[in-house]
């Protein structure tokens, strides 16, 4: 609140006769879809605010004094200079300090706060010669001392179940041989916590527990000591709205851009591990499934691409589930009618994209249009993009430099470069935007959304490239498998169940264990639709 009246940039991006922020020329133009979707998932996870913060805190005090809040913001938006003195005398905890650099990168994504945190933290880390532990004992000995309250070294077996019940997690699993004496040591906390993390990663336990602690700058919260055990705040699985689907469609586009310069080796291969999931594990019949590839005899050129998605919405009603997945290029074209920032639209790239970039490209706009206007309301639609500046067509406005930790030659990018001749076409779109007064993209969402059940996940965010490699022996793009590999593992419900929200948890973890730091996002018109599970597959 109120950023926008301190918030004076003065760097080349900051133009002196506009009050309007502008973006880099070089800078991608993200949020179209997603932005407009109430439901966001965090792009700054609870360990990277918590790890942040304390590089900022020097005094180790759990509040950012005014100076620090100065230094941390001028790292965020460099190489822009911030005046914040309406924030002297003001102090952030963790927890303000992520919503504020969150809600900063996606109203003025040009300026790469995710990004430039992430690389600060990534350094200093270095530095640090951090082992990059999920949670740390210094964590969780500011948790176990804010409830320790008598200083006597163990935490009551009561405290311990209300600091669980407001994790929201399930009581049983604390009813553990360590617990069962009526206390806790220190020790025995952060050993209970760790096994429970590494038994249950469907739970996020690691994420729950360090949003917790970023929380306790400002006090400690109430918790209930004496909770209805019976009554588990973790046990609402299959809750309403995940009844099975009286009818259920899927597209799958899968393009190698085969004997071009810009050949993949995966996308075909994601498109048939996930008609393979579809089939085998959510009941799709194979009649209600349409594929495009390489291979196919209805090859994925734009206009099939269309015709494609106009057959999944066609006859939808309440109740049906629309599944729709790409994998393969995406890229940027220029924007000729001033409504984007940058001069620039996000799109997914058919195989004949380059006989006519502007008539056979899928932009965004389009995809917006198809998903959030003309699907009738009640019927419940996921998306899946695995592609180059996804987070545009799905998800968060989130930016990390992707980059893979070996050097690998079959380890390849799915971005598809503009021509060249385009850029004057950018910029020619940029100044219209400005001409219009367009300093920011419209995120205004259609009618109230309560009836829209839609969810998009994303193979990166902001400023990522989506990786196509080889992975188990297989070709295949990282996110799709990070994707169909948790469904498999799966959680305390088992195999093919899982919750939205604890899915994307997992898929992070495992691209992060792969190697990789592309960042998965997940986007919804409800925040309470992060709770439903994945196509509608509850217990």
């Amino acid at each position: 609140e109120g950023v926008a009246e301190w918030l004076k940039l003065h760097s080349p991006a900051y133009h002196s006769d506009t009050p309007s922020l502008v973006r880099f020329a070089q800078t991608p133009a993200m949020q179209r879809l997603a932005s407009r979707l109430p439901g966001q998932a965090h792009f700054l996870t609870a360990k990277d605010c918590l790890e942040a913060f304390a590089f900022f805190d020097s005094d180790g005090s759990g509040r950012m004094e005014f100076p620090e809040m100065q230094e941390a913001f001028n790292k965020m938006l460099a190489p822009a200079r911030v005046n914040i003195s309406a924030y002297k005398g003001k102090t952030f905890t963790p927890a303000k300090f992520r919503t504020t650099a969150e809600w900063c990168h996606r109203k003025w994504p040009q300026y790469d706060v995710a990004g430039n945190l992430m690389k600060f933290i990534k350094e200093n880390r270095e530095k640090a010669d951090d082992d990059d532990a999920d949670i740390t004992d210094k964590e969780l000995r500011k948790l176990f001392d804010t409830y320790d309250r008598d200083r006597s070294g163990v935490m009551s077996i009561q405290e311990l179940i209300g600091v669980w019940g407001y994790l929201r997690l399930p009581f049983n699993l604390i009813m553990d041989a360590r617990a069962m004496d009526g206390s806790v040591s220190f020790d025995e906390f952060c050993g209970l916590i760790r096994d429970i993390d590494a038994a249950h990663p469907d739970l996020d336990v690691d994420e729950k527990i360090n949003t917790f602690i970023a929380h306790l700058g400002a006090g400690p919260p109430a918790i209930n000591t004496a909770p209805d055990m019976a009554n588990d705040p973790a046990g609402a699985a299959g809750a309403a709205g995940d009844e099975d689907p009286p009818k259920k469609k899927a597209f799958l586009v899968g393009i190698n851009y085969v004997g071009t310069s810009c050949a993949l080796g995966g996308c075909i291969n994601d498109a048939n591990n996930q008609k393979a999931a579809l089939m085998e594990n959510f009941g799709f019949a194979e009649e209600d499934i349409r594929m495009m590839t390489d291979d196919t005899d209805e090859k994925p050129t734009a206009a099939n691409i269309r015709a494609g998605l106009e057959w999944l919405i066609e006859a939808a009603d309440a109740g049906d589930y629309l599944f729709f997945a790409y994998s393969g290029h995406g890229s940027q074209l220029p924007c000729k009618d001033g409504t984007e920032p940058d001069g620039k639209s996000e799109i997914l790239c058919p195989l004949d994209l380059q006989a006519d970039w502007h008539a056979n490209s899928i932009k965004d706009d389009y995809l917006y249009d198809l998903f959030y206007k003309r699907v009738p309301d009640g019927v419940r639609c996921l998306c899946v993009y695995d592609c180059c500046h996804s987070g545009t067509m799905a998800d968060l406005s989130c930016t990390r430099v992707f980059k893979p930790p070996w050097e690998e030659s079959d380890v390849k990018d799915r971005f598809l470069e503009p021509p060249e001749e385009m850029a004057a076409e950018v910029e020619a779109g940029a100044a219209a935007a400005k001409e219009n007064g367009v300093t920011q993209r419209d995120t205004s969402f259609p009618g109230d959304g309560s009836k829209d059940l839609i969810w998009t996940i994303s193979g990166c965010q902001d400023n990522q490239t989506s990786a196509d490699a080889t992975i188990d022996g297989q070709r295949q793009g990282a996110c799709t498998w990070a994707l169909l590999s948790a469904l498999k593992t799966g959680g305390r419900d088992g195999p093919w169940k899982y919750q939205y929200e604890s899915l994307l948890g997992e898929m992070r973890k495992k691209l992060k264990k792969g190697g990789y730091t592309q960042v998965p996002g997940m986007a919804t018109t409800e925040e309470e639709l992060f709770q439903r599970f994945y196509l509608a597959n509850s217990p």
